[in-house]
This record gives structure tokens, C-alpha cells and sequence, in this order.
């Protein structure tokens, strides 16, 4: 209970009498006469302030993000819906909401080039830029000799880098007519440094789209092209552990045929089941992760690939899983990524090869009897089959041992283009000197 007693209210209980009896008891002869309660002034109600209306909050547009697809194959639909919310050549070439889409088609200078031009030009997906597939590729020299072709340099992807107008955070779709091509320019995006999550493949190709939505028509405009100087030097490091050359191929046949190494090993070549091939490969049907009923389907305009489930039961067949090891070759270094986009694009498995050389441009080069014996691949049982004799010219002053530095060229030179092993490169997006 609260006990203290306010002082106006005591006088008024005890009186006049009363303060003077307590003023007595306290020896105090001059006590002051009590004073009257003056009556004390209301309080002046305070004014409430006007309360200021809330001011609306900006409403922020949320964009889809074009990394966030279950995997990297994606549908016209999708597509569509990038390009209703304007993230095509989307002009905040710094922000990570953000696609290019490039179309890929064979543009030779004695005569298909011509076509390809017509065909972009009678439809396209809106917004496309239009890639020579040959710009993917090139002649280069790895192991003892010349071949294409090979993976393209870091040259050439700056320049088609920067033609479609790729920043840091740009998502890149590949379309085409041909799962062949498109496939192709996945592996070398992805052989570049570019992450799974920012390179997708448009399920279908622009006929797809087309179909759906219509294209658009016209020749290309280089202004709907962002104005970015992009270098593949921008992304964290080369991701050379999805690419065999030569020497690395001969090294990992040799491992699995003295039981070192139980690494599966995908034929990819058009001829079913062919009689020569790499030891201890496995025929994968080139087509057999699209649809089409023929093996020589690469190239047909309506090819679409199957789902996630689908390609997974595929290579359960073929007693390839996840946890596998996988190495891919074909005849040129082309079907064989059809495989690698199946198994890396579709099914998100993480240790997949291309063997870049490949068979009819490089491996069964290195048959013949001028071939020094520690590079020949009918030697040590490399080579099911009657192999044929090959000759190469040899382009090297010294032939390099298969475990050296110098067996791999390409690598090395890429490695060095982009500026060391990126390791201590983690950084090198966000430098912003990338004209993004």
C-alpha cells in the first residue's frame, strides 16, 4: 500500500488546530501561518499535432531471376516471360536480372553463310544476336600437332562476348536450329568460366519459340547489343576440368585398361555401335536424349530434349550414375558435348569431360607408324578394333612427355590468357573494368 500522502491534502484533514499543535511539539514559535490553497489552473489541453499522411512506398518491381531455373534447359515459355519483363538486353548491364539470347548457325564464307543470314533474317527470337557457330571453334595446336576443331581461344570469345554485349552477371541463353551447335557453345561457355546457373540452352531452338510466340524478322541490329568491353578474364578462373586434350585422353585409356581407374568413357559418334573405336568405350546414341528417331537427327529443326527423368534413365541404361567419372568423345569434338549438356545442363552432374581432339580429328591421327611410340593410340590396346594408319605433321621441336605442361597447349595458353589458375582471380568480376 502506498503510504505517502500528498501535503495539500494533509492540511486539509487536520486543520489549522492540528499544524499548529505539530508546530508546537516541534519548538518552532515561528511557524508560518498556513497559506491558502490558491486554486490551481487547469492544464491547457495540448493541441494535438496533425499527424502527417504516410507517405506510399515505392512499389519495386520484382523480376524473375533467370539463374533460379531447375536446370539449364529451359522452355519458350520461360523464354517469353524474360523477355515480357524486359530482361533481354535489358539496359542495367550491371544487374544480375539480365539475358542475352544468341543464335548459332553455320555462316561459311562459301556459301551457307548466306543462308544463315536469310534465315535470321526471316525469323529470330526478339532480341537474338546472331553468332557464327565457326566463331566457337578453332584450329589450334595441342600434343605434337595441329587440330580442329578445338575449343575457341580467349580471343574469339571477347570478340562474341562483346558483339552480344555480355556483362559479369548476364545470364546467356544458346539457341539455334541444330541441339548439335547449341550444344557445343554450352560446353565452351561453361569451358570459360561461365557458371551452370548463367548459361542456358533453349529447349526446341527459335523454331520452338516461334511456334509459340512468333518470331521476329528483319536483319540484325548491333544497337540492341549492350556497349560492354566483356572479357571471359571477368569470370572466376578457366574451368579446364571439363576438357581432355590428347595427351590427358591417351594417359586416362591407359589407367583404365591397367584397372588404375574406373572411369566410363561415352561414344558419341553417329554410326551405331561403330566397329573401331576408343578402348572400353560405350556407344551413347547421339540422339538419345532428344527426340528424333533417327541417329542423324542433329540437325532437325524440331529436336527437343527430354526431360530431366527421362535422360537420367537413359544413362541408368547404359550403367552410367552420378557418382561416375564421365569421359565424352565423338568424331570432332561436337556430339560429344551433346552428351556433356545431358549430363551437366540437364541432370546437373558435376564431373563430366569432353575429349575436345576426339576421334576422327585427332585421335586416329595419332596411328601412324611415324607417330613417337609413348603418343600412338594403337599401342597398349588404346584403340578397339582394326586400327587405320594415320600420319600426322609433327609441330613441335620436342616431343613432350603425356604428363607435361607442354602436352597440353591449349590449356596452358588459356590458363595464362586468363590471367593464372583463378585461384586468386575470385574477385575478378566485381573489379568493374569490364565496360558493365
Amino acid at each position: 500500500m502506498d503510504r505517502t500522502i500528498h501535503r495539500r491534502r494533509f492540511l486539509t484533514v487536520i486543520g489549522v488546530a492540528g499544524v499548529a499543535t505539530l508546530a508546537g511539539c516541534a519548538g518552532d514559535d515561528d511557524a508560518p501561518e498556513p497559506e491558502e490553497d490558491e486554486p490551481e489552473e487547469p492544464d491547457e489541453p495540448e493541441e494535438d499535432e496533425p499527424e502527417e499522411p504516410d507517405e506510399p512506398e515505392e512499389e519495386t518491381e520484382e523480376l524473375p531471376d533467370p539463374t533460379a531455373t531447375e536446370n539449364a534447359l529451359i522452355e519458350p515459355a520461360t523464354l517469353h516471360e524474360w523477355q515480357e519483363a524486359g530482361l533481354v538486353n535489358r539496359e542495367d548491364v550491371d544487374g544480375e536480372h539480365r539475358v542475352v539470347v544468341l543464335r548459332i548457325d553455320d555462316w561459311y564464307e562459301d556459301g551457307p553463310k548466306e543462308a544463315a543470314l536469310q534465315s535470321f533474317n526471316e525469323g529470330h527470337v526478339p532480341g537474338a544476336i546472331p553468332i557464327d557457330a565457326g566463331d566457337i571453334h578453332a584450329m589450334r595446336l595441342e600434343g605434337i600437332a595441329e587440330a580442329a576443331p578445338l575449343v575457341a581461344t580467349g580471343g574469339q570469345m571477347d570478340e562474341v562476348m562483346e558483339k552480344a554485349g555480355v556483362c559479369p552477371e548476364t545470364t546467356i541463353v544458346v539457341s539455334g536450329s541444330s541441339p548439335l551447335r547449341t550444344a557445343r557453345v554450352y560446353w565452351t561457355l561453361r569451358y570459360w568460366g561461365f557458371p551452370r546457373e548463367r548459361v542456358k540452352l533453349l529447349n526446341g531452338g527459335y523454331h520452338a519459340y516461334g511456334e509459340a510466340y512468333g518470331l521476329e524478322e528483319g536483319e540484325f541490329d548491333p544497337d540492341v547489343a549492350a556497349d560492354a568491353e566483356f572479357s571471359v578474364e571477368a569470370n572466376d578462373g578457366l574451368n579446364n576440368d571439363i576438357r581432355l586434350g590428347v595427351a590427358q585422353m591417351i594417359q586416362r585409356v591407359d589407367n583404365v585398361n591397367e584397372g588404375e581407374s574406373d572411369d566410363v568413357i561415352l561414344e558419341n559418334r553417329s554410326h551405331p555401335q561403330p566397329e573401331v573405336k576408343i578402348a572400353n568405350a560405350i556407344w551413347d546414341d547421339p540422339t538419345a536424349t532428344h527426340g528424333h528417331d533417327h541417329y542423324r537427327g542433329m540437325y532437325d529443326d524440331t529436336a527437343e530434349w527430354y526431360d530431366a527423368d527421362e535422360v537420367e534413365a537413359h544413362y541408368e541404361g547404359l550403367g552410367v550414375g552420378p557418382d561416375d567419372t564421365v569421359l565424352t568423345y565423338c568424331g570432332s569434338g561436337y556430339r560429344a558435348t551433346k552428351s556433356f549438356f545431358a549430363l551437366d545442363g540437364i541432370l546437373g552432374w558435376d564431373d563430366v569431360m569432353v575429349y575436345d581432339g576426339s576421334y576422327g580429328r585427332q585421335w586416329v591421327q595419332y596411328a601412324g607408324e611415324e607417330v613417337p611410340d609413348e603418343w600412338r593410340v594403337d599401342m597398349h590396346d588404346r584403340t578397339d578394333g582394326d586400327e587405320e594408319w594415320a600420319d600426322i605433321e609433327i609441330a613441335v621441336e620436342e616431343i613432350p612427355d603425356l604428363e607435361s605442361a607442354e602436352a597440353n597447349q591449349v590449356e596452358a595458353a588459356d590458363i595464362e590468357y586468363m590471367g593464372g589458375d583463378g585461384d586468386d582471380d575470385d574477385d575478378a568480376a566485381d573489379n568493374g573494368d569490364w565496360g558493365c
